[in-house]
C-alpha cells in the first residue's frame, strides 16, 4: 500500500469515486477532510473511516471556494498535501432541451469550480511543497455520447485546461493529473447505453476502489514524474 502518512488531504465531491478514494486514503494513513453538498453521501463515507472530517459545502457556489480552502487549512493550521476534485454534475439531455441553464449548471460544477480550486490551492499559504492535484474526469470527453453535449463538454474543458495548469504549477512543486473512466459500478441501474458500453469494456462496469488506488498513486511521491496526464480506466472501450 502507498505510504500517505499524515499527508493532509481535500476531497472535494463524497460521491462513488470520492468515497471509494476517501476510504483508500484513510487507509493509507492521510488526514482526510471531505466535502459534499449531499450530507448523507458524507455520512455514508465517514462511516467507513477511522478518522477523518466531513463538511458541508456545494461547489457550485464558486465565489464561496477560496473561503472554504482556506478554512480548511485554519482549522488545524495545516497546509494541503493534496486535493482530489471529484466533483461531478452529469446532465444528460437531448440537443433541444439544451439549454443554457443546463449548460451553465454542468459548466460551473464540472469546470468553474474545478478552476477555482485549483486556483485557490495554488496561492501562497495553502499547499506544501511536493504536493498534488488529481481531478475526476470523464470518457465522455473524449466524444461525448448523445445526450451528452453539456457533460462532455465541461469535462472536456476540464482535460484541456490540465496540461496546462500542470506547466504553470510546476515551478511551485505541485502536480496535477486526471483519471479519466468510462462505466463505474454504482448503486444505480445501468441505463440501456451504459450496459452496451459495459459490454464494449469486455472488463464489467469498473470498481470504484481500482479508481480509488489510481488516485492515491497520483497523490503519493510514486509518481513524482508524472504531470499533467490522463489516466484513461475504459477496459477494452476505444
Amino acid at each position: 500500500m502507498l505510504n500517505l502518512k499524515n499527508k493532509k488531504i481535500l476531497i472535494m465531491g463524497c460521491g462513488v469515486i470520492g468515497g471509494a478514494a476517501a476510504k483508500i486514503l484513510s487507509e493509507s494513513g492521510a488526514k482526510i477532510v471531505m466535502s459534499d453538498k449531499d450530507e448523507r453521501a458524507l455520512d455514508k463515507v465517514s462511516l467507513n473511516l477511522s478518522d477523518g472530517r466531513a463538511i458541508t459545502f456545494d461547489a457550485s457556489r464558486v465565489e464561496k471556494i477560496e473561503n472554504f480552502i482556506r478554512d480548511v487549512v485554519n482549522f488545524d493550521g495545516l497546509k494541503l498535501d493534496g486535493l482530489v476534485y471529484a466533483v461531478d454534475k452529469n446532465l444528460t439531455a437531448p440537443l433541444a432541451d439544451t439549454s443554457l441553464e443546463l449548460l451553465q449548471d454542468a459548466m460551473t460544477e464540472n469546470f468553474f469550480a474545478f478552476i477555482q480550486a485549483v486556483r485557490v490551492f495554488a496561492s501562497e499559504g495553502i499547499y506544501n511543497a511536493k504536493s498534488s492535484i488529481v481531478a475526476v474526469s470523464n470518457y465522455a470527453s473524449l466524444g461525448a455520447d448523445k445526450g451528452q453535449i453539456a457533460y462532455g463538454a465541461s469535462k472536456a474543458a476540464m482535460d484541456n485546461a490540465i496540461p496546462s495548469i500542470a506547466k504553470e504549477i510546476y515551478s511551485k512543486g505541485i502536480r496535477i493529473n486526471s483519471i479519466r473512466p468510462a462505466v463505474v459500478q454504482s448503486d444505480k441501474e445501468l441505463s440501456q447505453r451504459e450496459r452496451e458500453l459495459v459490454a464494449m469494456m469486455q472488463t464489467g462496469a469498473i470498481d470504484p476502489e481500482i479508481l480509488a488506488k489510481q488516485i492515491a498513486f497520483l497523490l503519493s511521491e510514486s509518481s513524482s514524474g508524472v504531470y499533467g496526464r490522463h489516466f484513461d480506466v475504459r477496459g477494452y472501450l476505444v
